[in-house]
């Protein structure tokens, strides 16, 4: 019973006094891109659509220009699963692109980020910078 205790206590002691300095895990050097704006969906007939959205202001100086933009397209099998369908980078800071949707009984998530790379490159960091995503739904039979 004495060993137990003592586990007890120890395993308490460690919970209470163990390292947590949130700054660490929290803290992300180097610069990032903001994601796209805007972003619109439109129908141009039945098996394509056009994806339009604007390119933000305030990119990083530290950032090369024009951006690229990330162009994802994931099918929805089920909640859980999804199957990467097609993927490019547009060079030249675009802001539309018209998708061919390969099978319109299916759902797919299109996703729109923004890519960049900084000027100065240093060994500790990777230079090719993504944003976030912005997505658009395309619906079975939508």
């Amino acid at each position: 019973m004495k060993i137990v205790l003592i586990y007890i206590f120890s395993l308490s002691a460690l919970f209470f006094t163990g390292c947590n300095d949130r700054d660490m895990l929290e803290r992300k050097d180097g610069v990032s891109l903001p994601a796209v704006e805007g972003l619109t969906m439109q129908r141009v007939d039945d098996k394509h659509v056009r994806l339009t959205w604007n390119i933000p202001d305030n990119i990083p100086n530290e950032i090369e220009l024009p951006v690229n933009v990330f162009v994802e397209v994931k099918e929805i099998v089920n909640v859980t699963k999804t199957l990467p369908v097609f993927n490019t980078t547009l060079s030249n800071a675009p802001s539309e692109f018209i998708y061919e949707i390969p099978d319109i009984a299916k759902t797919y998530h299109i996703t729109i980020k923004l890519n960049g790379s900084t000027k100065v490159k240093d060994v500790n960091y990777s230079s090719n910078i993504y944003s976030l995503g912005q997505t658009a739904v395309i619906a079975e039979g939508q």
